[in-house]
């Protein structure tokens, strides 16, 4: 599939690839878990080599929709990182040129609400859970 924008003009990395880098990573830090321990002095330096490696992914993938790599900084915003990392996957190769989501983008961000709203309903349905500091 072809975004129809120049890698030139672009640069960075593409939609499909920042999430299978970020999935990989999620799996080598599970099996790095389950087979170092939790407790394990190895744990502590994989996440932070984890975290950078999330943050050059990040900006990498600003590049490529064509805005400015300072809004990297919103993944450290509670609840806006969640919607920032929405707009990263769902957001095409040069979104800037048109600033409207293509037909991928619009059905990435539908699996990412429902996801959340399956998750708050769950959360809503057990007992004595606090969402947003609210008690059920």
């Amino acid at each position: 599939m072809q975004d129809g924008y120049s890698e030139k003009a672009y640069p960075g990395i593409g939609r499909l690839n920042y999430f299978l880098a970020k999935v990989l990573m999620l799996f080598l830090i599970i099996a790095a878990v389950f087979y170092f321990g939790p407790g394990s002095g190895v744990i502590g330096p994989l996440s932070l080599a984890a975290t950078v490696a999330s943050f050059v992914l990040d900006v990498m993938r600003l590049r490529n929709i064509g805005i400015s790599q300072w809004f990297v900084f919103l993944r450290f915003l509670p609840y806006v990182g969640l919607i920032y990392w929405t707009y990263l996957q769902s957001a095409q190769s040069g979104w800037i040129e048109t600033k409207r989501f293509d037909r991928a983008g619009w059905a990435i961000i539908a699996t990412h609400a429902a996801i959340i709203v399956i998750l708050f309903y769950i959360l809503y349905r057990m007992p004595g859970m606090e969402i947003f500091g609210i008690s059920f």
